[in-house]
Order: C-alpha cells, then sequence, then structure tokens
C-alpha cells in the first residue's frame, strides 16, 4: 500500500519531534538526578541549601508555572522560554494538522498564527481553572470562620487555622498562608488595602472576604464579629449560585467546541472534494480558508473568556 506524499513529508518530522522529546526527558532525569545527589552532598556537609526564589502569587510566571504543570512539567526558571518553545511547537502541530487534514499549503502556512492563539487560550484555562478553585473553597472558609473567630480573639491565628483545614497546596491555602498572612503580620493594618485589591484581582468574591477579615482585624469586638458571621452567610449564597452557573457555562464551552469540530469538518469535506479540486488550490480561496481557521481559533477562545468572566 503506498503511502500518500504528505505522510511521507511528515512522519520524518513526527519522528524527528518524538526523538527530540525523548532526549529532552532524559536530559531533565539526569539534571534532576544530579541536582538531588549534589543537594545530598551539602545536607550532608552541613551547609545550607539556598532555595531558588518564589514568584509572586498571581504574576505571569505563576501563571505560566501552573499551566505546565497539568502537563507534568517544571518550567521554574524558564517561563518566558517555555511559552516561546510552546507557541512555536503549536504552530507547527496546527500546520501539520491542517496539512494531514487534506488543507492547501498556504492555507496550512498561515494556520502557524493559530498556535500562539492556542496557547495563550491554554494558558488562560489554566489560570480560570485556579480562580475556580479558590471560589470553589471560600465558602468552607468562610462557614469554618464564622465560627473559629467567636472563640478566638485573635482574627490572624483564626486565619490561620481555617486555612491549614483547606486542601492542602490549594490555592487558597496557598495565597493566605504565604500572601496574606506574612504580610499581615510583617506590616500591620498598612497591608490590607494592597492585599484586598490582590484579592480582588484574583477573585472578586475572596475581595469581599478580605475587606470582611480586615475590618474585623482592625475593629474588633463583639458585633463585628456576628457582623461578618451574617455577611459569610450571604456570601455563601452567593457563591453556591455562582459554582451552578459555572456548571452551566462549561456545558455552554462544550457546545461551542462541538460547533468549530462540525465546521472544521464541513471545511475538510469541501477541501477533498475532487469537483473543487481546482478552485480550492487558487490563492484567494485558501487565503479565505486560512481566514476562516484563524476566525474559529480566535473565536473559540474569545467565547470561553466570554463564558468564564459571565459566570
Amino acid at each position: 500500500m503506498d503511502i500518500p506524499m504528505v505522510l511521507k513529508q511528515v512522519l520524518p518530522l513526527v519522528g524527528a519531534g518524538a526523538l527530540g522529546y525523548v532526549a529532552y526527558r532524559l536530559g531533565l532525569g539526569l539534571a534532576n538526578a544530579r541536582a538531588g545527589a549534589a543537594k545530598r552532598v551539602v545536607e550532608l556537609a552541613g551547609v545550607e541549601v539556598s532555595k531558588t526564589a518564589e514568584v509572586d502569587f498571581g504574576s505571569d510566571a505563576h501563571k505560566v508555572q501552573l499551566a505546565f504543570q497539568r502537563l507534568g512539567l517544571n518550567v521554574t526558571g524558564w517561563e518566558g522560554t517555555a511559552v516561546l518553545v510552546a507557541r512555536v511547537g503549536a504552530a507547527i502541530g496546527v500546520f501539520l494538522l491542517l496539512r494531514l487534514l487534506g488543507m492547501p499549503p498556504l492555507t496550512a502556512f498561515l494556520g502557524l498564527f493559530g498556535g500562539p492563539i492556542l496557547v495563550n487560550g491554554f494558558l488562560g484555562d489554566a489560570w480560570n481553572r485556579v480562580q475556580k478553585e479558590i471560589e470553589a473553597e471560600i465558602p468552607l472558609f468562610l462557614s469554618g470562620l464564622s465560627s473559629t473567630v467567636q472563640v478566638t480573639p485573635n482574627v490572624l491565628q483564626a486565619v490561620e487555622d481555617e486555612a491549614q483545614a483547606l486542601k492542602a497546596g490549594g490555592a487558597l491555602q496557598t495565597w493566605l498562608l504565604k500572601v496574606f498572612l506574612p504580610r499581615c503580620q510583617r506590616e500591620g493594618f498598612e497591608a490590607l488595602d494592597g492585599l484586598t485589591r490582590e484579592a480582588a484581582a484574583l477573585s472578586s468574591s475572596l475581595g469581599i472576604v478580605i475587606f470582611l477579615v480586615g475590618r474585623m482585624w482592625q475593629t474588633g469586638g463583639a458585633e463585628w464579629r456576628k457582623a461578618f458571621e451574617t455577611a459569610a452567610g450571604n456570601l455563601e449564597g452567593v457563591l453556591d449560585a455562582r459554582v451552578l452557573g459555572q456548571s452551566i457555562g462549561t456545558t455552554a464551552k462544550g457546545s461551542v467546541r462541538l460547533i468549530a469540530v462540525i465546521t472544521m469538518g464541513i471545511i475538510v469535506m469541501i477541501v477533498r472534494t475532487p469537483a473543487l479540486a481546482a478552485t480550492v488550490q487558487q490563492p484567494i480561496v485558501q487565503i479565505a480558508y486560512a481566514l476562516i481557521v484563524l476566525a474559529m481559533l480566535f473565536g473559540l477562545q474569545f467565547m470561553n473568556k466570554l463564558i468564564d468572566e459571565a459566570f
């Protein structure tokens, strides 16, 4: 059975890419092994091991790290390079996929610009998952804190106790223990305004929570604890409704992806129709197909972002 010409051109590239990935994984494993051995030697010698400086929670570098962790990759220290490599790889992947689907060369070439769109969507989706994880844990945190502050006069201690009860290593626990509490303990009340703005940037609900906690910490007294309990109960109800809305948004995202797949399938069928072969080879038609593909990719990411912001 003869191998199609497109496969003959693509298979060497796929093989080279696979070999390159295997070499990368082997090299990464060797580097980690050497680093681990060096660390053990230093620890045996009684020398303190310096830790890599952590990036700010919610920064661009932190978002990149979270996204690549979903792929099982640790890109700490070379986040920018990782994003560049991902965009180039995605562009090449889109080009090869379009060629395998039978798209004309010019269409496939212009499809290279779809790679960065996909990577940007991947990074945005990873951070959106973190925000949803934070909002999903806020009701549990508020419920526990409302009870704890009734018996614990130290508000910061109550926050720490309830943060420890959250999902280990989760986004909300990490932010509370590594950002909120250290800055409050170091800067006092002056840290509240900045922390409230940072929390609101992560999640509007978290911003409200930090505002309430800050006012209770500054004012104190049984009346403020009672007010916090009432406000927390109202916010829990809002968040429960929002979680339901997010499930509806997830269904809407699935519908958008299905429409994109169907549209792409129709285009492939048209391109592969022998009666239209001559028409498809015209540059203006190839450019039109390329613009349709790019519009679909951009529209898919735009609709996903719109749904996330709506819910």
